[in-house]
């Protein structure tokens, strides 16, 4: 195991912080779309759980996001995935979608949630690819949730800023919050089942 993952959600970096990191590595990929692809392939089945399972995850992300993670991004997204997998586990729901603060324009969180949901669906979908688990049905309501998603994917950016479209982005915030939670959960305990299978 690379990290005991019990309370790794408090190593989940700011948006800022992520920010500064892609930046200092060359990247110009929005914080949240990283964490969207990270959270979607937890949502497939990966887990970061082993150096093994951490290698194919980072190079699946590579791949849905058409990036490099080497060196000091290596390491960033080791903990950031752990931190990811812990809060969505956490009885206390702590998951969070990883969004520009509050303090931030309404605009800039608008394209970061339409970024997360994009690199959930990216991340996801090359889950799914990679574990060749393409003939597995996907549960009903982690369909439906993907095809909201999408919807979410087109959200209109330029908004006038407003105490209704602050309630809505909260709205879907909480949406794809719990959604993730939801999806993610279901996987990694049917990955845990089908581990069991084999064993026994």
């Amino acid at each position: 195991m690379l990290l005991d993952a019990l309370g790794a959600f408090e190593d989940m970096p700011s948006w800022d912080d992520a920010a500064n990191s892609l930046f200092n590595a060359g990247q110009t990929l929005n914080p949240s779309a990283l964490h969207g692809a990270m959270a979607g392939l937890l949502g497939a089945g990966f887990s970061p759980h082993t150096e093994r399972h951490f290698a194919a995850t980072v190079a699946a992300l590579e791949k849905a996001l058409a990036i490099d993670l080497t060196g000091d991004m290596f390491d960033f997204v080791s903990r950031m995935s752990l931190a990811t997998l812990s809060a969505i586990q956490d009885a206390d729901y702590t998951f969070q979608p990883l969004l520009p603060s509050d303090d931030s324009s309404l605009e800039e969180r608008l394209i970061s949630v339409s970024e997360w949901s994009r690199g959930f669906l990216s991340g996801f979908t090359q889950g799914i690819t990679q574990r060749e688990a393409a003939g597995e049905p996907i549960p009903c309501m982690t369909a439906e949730a993907l095809k909201d998603m999408a919807a979410i994917v087109q959200v209109d950016c330029e908004e006038t800023d407003s105490e209704e479209a602050e309630r809505q982005l909260d709205d879907v915030i909480e949406y794809i919050r719990f959604a993730a939670i939801n999806i993610v959960n279901e996987a990694q305990s049917l990955r845990e089942t089908a581990s069991e299978d084999l064993e026994s």
